[in-house]
């Protein structure tokens, strides 16, 4: 009883952290719409935003890098744990990609702090520093949730965790955050806009599987 107890708890957070996630992402973008650097933008523009506003910008950082990382987290946790429960080596290689993405925004969430509490735009230089290792990091976590959503979808061909339709979404989500991922630790302006089309499916499919592990424990 105690072993089914855990389980049903585990699956419990998995699915409360899915859409925790998905809310902490969309509210953080919300709060600082406009307001915050992008991709590309000189180290001047980087430290004047983040003087300028600094309330929104660090409201947005504790919430996409903070929230949703511990979010992300919970659901590598629960991942590792159903792969535990069916010996399912892939589906314990997508947890621990899920947990390594997550570690990796948890050095953004300090980096861009920094970067948010020291920026002066009469020296912007080390604020753009930041900002630019922040922004190749995101690149490697994206790499990262790539892997989560591709092993995620191979697991599920021997033991059923996600419906066909949420396995074709994990593979567009692994196809499209890659190419994110090369624009963000390349810097490259040509590619980044493509996490205009990944940020939605990372956010509707780690729902998604978060809510696949409530089912499955």
């Amino acid at each position: 009883m105690t072993m089914i107890a855990a389980g049903q708890a585990t699956g419990t957070a998995s699915r409360a952290a899915g859409y925790t996630h998905a809310a902490a992402w969309i509210v953080g973008l919300a709060v600082a719409w406009g307001a915050t650097p992008e991709a590309g933008d000189t180290d001047a523009h980087i430290a004047t935003a983040y003087a300028d506003r600094p309330v929104q910008a660090i409201a947005q950082v504790l919430l996409v890098h903070g929230v949703a990382a511990a979010s992300l987290a919970v659901v590598g946790s629960g991942l590792l744990g159903w792969a535990h429960r069916t010996g399912n080596a892939t589906a314990r290689f997508a947890g621990w990609a899920g947990t390594a993405a997550a570690a990796l925004a948890a050095v953004q969430l300090v980096l861009e702090l920094i970067a948010v509490s020291g920026a002066d735009p009469a020296s912007p230089g080390r604020t753009g520093a930041l900002f630019e290792a922040v922004q190749r990091l995101d690149g490697v976590k994206m790499f990262a949730l790539a892997a989560l959503a591709a092993a995620a979808c191979v697991a599920s061909r021997h033991d059923a965790l996600l419906r066909r339709w949420e396995t074709v979404t994990g593979w567009a989500l692994a196809v499209t955050i890659t190419a994110s991922g090369i624009g963000y630790l390349l810097l490259s302006t040509a590619l980044t806009p493509m996490a205009f089309v990944s940020l939605p499916l990372l956010l509707v499919w780690i729902a998604m599987l978060g809510a696949a592990l409530g089912r499955r424990f």
